[in-house]
């Protein structure tokens, strides 16, 4: 089984060190959004999309990208970080991939530290961002690595 996974990590890596361990796991190809070149997705048996949460959504990039790729019957999943760690996040973009005609096997999410000043002045984002340092972190690993393999599971 060939997969690929393409993930966007711009402020702290931490949604690519998410990726990573998906990659290491299952023997993926890793691509971050910002090297895609030109790729034939007819090859990949398995895709999986990810991104940080930048001002509550996943990067308009990896949106792009999938509104311009032919996915129908593809085994998909997509994957976030953000400070609160919450799958919700993921909603849009597999509602989209859904519009494709993927066939969607999992979201998974999970907490990446971040600096609320760097972004807003609102208290309760410097909340979570104190209760998001040093994510992702072994425990969030070692659910990323039985996420990917209950993806494997369901092929």
């Amino acid at each position: 089984m060939k997969s690929l996974i393409i993930y966007c990590s711009d402020y702290r890596n931490n949604t690519e060190k998410i990726a990573r361990i998906f990659a290491e796991k299952i023997d993926s190809e890793l691509i971050n959004i910002r090297d895609v070149g030109d790729f034939d997705i007819q090859n990949y048996d398995l895709i999986g999309f990810g991104s940080g949460v930048y001002r509550e959504s996943l990067s308009p990039k990896l949106f792009k990208l999938v509104d311009k790729l032919s996915l129908r019957d593809k085994n998909v999943f997509v994957f976030s970080t953000s400070g609160a760690g919450m799958a919700y996040y993921n909603r849009k973009l597999i509602k989209l991939l859904e519009s494709k005609g993927v066939i969607n096997r999992g979201s998974f999410s999970c907490k990446g530290s971040f600096t609320a000043v760097e972004f807003t002045k609102n208290k309760i984002f410097d909340i979570i961002g104190r209760l998001s340092q040093g994510h992702p972190d072994e425990k969030d690993f070692k659910e990323a690595e039985r996420f990917i393999c209950r993806v494997m599971d369901s092929l």
